[in-house]
């Protein structure tokens, strides 16, 4: 069988992903890149004697060095294992696309051009010629749409004979002085790659490069005496981003389109989401009826699956034997876990899913960047943080887009108060199952309101220069429901193979302590951490475990209190209990990662300066309302 390997490019929220899914399905693996955080999504496809390894790349404009996700990807394009590549076009903005697909036919990578979005940029008045586009620049152009499945055939068709399409492409024509110089830096070429592309992207300054040159001297001789380009680098990209404008306009035809006529709903909902008043407004709103949402359904999947565990624990967790006991506590673990943890870490993830395809997330991003810039954060720092929500671990790691250390570790701080999904289903499947609705969106509120203070604090001790966020606002689109499926089960694959049995032997790992009497071990020296809290001794247990891993929180507690949880603790208490595992203990994980990242005296100090402020807020309001009830 021929094995074949085709790399899926194309900038943010052109539809590759759902473009996988159409062609694909939702067998996905995510995988890291060697030695880094940037995520691909691999899926394979049988057509005939083809086995097809589609990869999807993260969303970039070019295959510069300019951020490790263009890195990266440079790096997988230029691999000998790649076949070829499929470049998604927005044909609403085929200009931005052709600046990358110039460079990957530099690169002379088998390449196919995929317009997405021809409907609607029909609709605004713009007409494509994907023959006249295919002839110019001697690359296969199909177009596509993954909703409807539109080229799904043709698209595969071309993906299983990418290896063939190596004839002569199109070539960017420099000016006659950059032209001297990419033929001076070619004779110097020692590499595979294809010389004139080497020359370029040395002649950019990309270092990665310059071990294909057997004499790197000779860049800086041409710098030297290339008076008519001293910031040759950007010349060269200028002029591939005139090329690119120019072809556009090759075979692109507008049509006179009366805007105001064609006004419609979206547009108005840009005007009220994208308004300095009523935009901040409706995204609070909404995010508080999401949130609803997500514990009303959550809720309802918490006690189907909370009347399954307690049948399964009472059929099999029988016996009075030192095994069976362990092994009964171990299934308590399990089945808790599953039924606190698992609705609502998979319900976030598919609204999330939703409001990525929908397009509403970017302008959400929008207004909260707004209320950033309050707290005195860098702009960019919005994009870890959203991050964040999802696990702090890979948002840590992101802080990397901003400008320099401080506004890195800056941010990062604020990490203890966004509700990573693990977070979430501790407000949501204890202090909200037992408590109510009221009580959790208060855990959520002390959570905002304590990262406000703690931003006050941050404030007090330097501040940073604003930046602009620059960020696009894709069109509202009708979301592909098997994509979003498959994209939330591939961000939660952790949480069912590691998670999940880390659940179980959490569990067994409580019940050896309960028969050795190593609970009382650990309880005794902590005894004074849970008065203050005013919280049963034994609860400490849980947050400890909630270091090893977030997701083991709720469902120990349940563990150490036998299933009772309402019985035993009062709504002050859940709410104490909320406050604390949120916002005190981070995870072993994300620890780790801040050490990463920062070091391990800022790891240290940032870690266990969480867990203090934490439990100071959760002490001092579970104390206030312990006098007043």
């Amino acid at each position: 069988m021929k094995k074949l390997k085709v790399l899926l490019l194309g900038q943010p929220n052109v539809g590759k992903s759902s473009l996988l899914d159409s062609v694909a399905g939702s067998k996905a693996v995510v995988s890291n890149y060697p030695g880094t955080t940037v995520e691909l999504t691999e899926a394979k496809k049988k057509i005939g004697n083809k086995e097809i390894t589609f990869v999807d790349t993260p969303g970039i404009y070019s295959i510069s060095d300019r951020s490790e996700e263009e890195k990266i990807t440079a790096e997988a394009l230029l691999d000998e294992d790649t076949d070829g590549a499929i470049i998604i076009a927005d044909a609403t903005s085929l200009e931005r696309s052709l600046y990358m697909v110039l460079q990957v036919i530099e690169a002379g990578v088998p390449a196919v051009i995929a317009l997405n979005f021809v409907e609607e940029a029909n609709d605004k008045g713009i007409r494509i010629d994907s023959e006249k586009l295919e002839n110019i620049l001697n690359v296969p152009v199909i177009e596509i749409n993954p909703i409807n499945k539109t080229g799904t055939e043709d698209f595969l068709d071309y993906a299983g004979n990418i290896d063939q399409y190596t004839g002569p492409s199109f070539e960017v024509e420099y000016d006659d002085h950059i032209e001297e110089s990419i033929t001076e830096v070619s004779a110097h070429v020692k590499s595979d790659l294809p010389e004139r592309f080497v020359a370029l992207r040395s002649l950019e300054g990309d270092e990665d490069f310059y071990r294909y040159l057997d004499d790197e001297g000779v860049l800086d001789e041409i710098r030297q005496n290339l008076e008519e380009h001293p910031e040759i680098a950007e010349d060269i990209s200028v002029t591939r981003y005139g090329t690119a404008s120019f072809l556009a306009d090759q075979f692109t035809e507008m049509i006179d389109v009366d805007v105001e006529e064609r006004r419609d709903f979206k547009d108005l909902m840009d005007d009220l989401l994208l308004d300095r008043l009523t935009g901040p407004l409706i995204t609070g709103i909404s995010l508080l009826l999401i949130f609803g949402l997500l514990l009303f359904l959550g809720h309802w999947a918490q006690d189907f699956l909370m009347g399954w565990a307690e049948k399964a624990t009472s059929t099999l967790g029988t016996g009075n034997t030192y095994f069976s006991m362990i092994l009964n506590q171990g299934l308590i673990g399990l089945t808790a876990g599953i039924s606190i943890a698992l609705p609502y870490v998979f319900l976030f993830y598919l609204l999330l899913g939703v409001l990525e395809d929908v397009g509403v997330l970017p302008r959400f991003i929008v207004n909260a960047e707004r209320f950033l810039q309050k707290l005195n954060l860098p702009a960019k720092s919005f994009i870890p943080l959203a991050l964040g929500l999802g696990c702090t671990a890979p948002a840590t790691r992101a802080t990397r887009v901003l400008s320099d250390r401080s506004e890195q570790f800056q941010a990062s701080s604020f990490f203890p108060f966004v509700p990573c999904s693990s977070r979430i289903a501790i407000i949501m499947g204890v202090v909200g199952y037992y408590g109510g609705i009221w009580l959790a969106i208060s855990v959520f509120l002390t959570t905002l309101l304590a990262g406000m203070v703690w931003g006050l604090g941050v404030n007090a001790t330097g501040k940073t220069e604003p930046e602009p966020l620059i960020l696009e606002l894709p069109p509202y689109r009708k979301p592909l429901f098997s994509n979003v499926i498959a994209k939330s089960w591939i961000r939660m694959k952790d949480f069912v193979y590691i998670v999940i049995p880390l659940l179980a032997v959490g569990g067994m790992v409580y019940g050896v302590f309960e028969k050795t009497g190593l609970t009382q071990a650990i309880i005794g020296p902590l005894a004074p951490i849970t008065r203050w809290l005013g919280l049963p001794t034994a609860v400490i247990v849980p947050l400890i475990f909630g270091f090893l891993q977030k997701d083991l929180t709720g469902a120990m507690l349940v563990s150490v209190l036998g299933g009772g949880v309402a019985s035993v603790l009062t709504g002050a208490q859940l709410y104490t209990f909320g406050v604390a595992s949120v916002i005190g203990i981070p995870c072993i994980i994300a620890s780790g990662m801040l050490w990463r990242e920062f070091g391990f005296t800022r790891s240290i100090l940032l870690t266990f300066g969480s867990i203090i402020y934490g439990y100071l807020i959760a002490g001092i309001i579970g104390n206030l309302i312990y006098l007043v009830t």
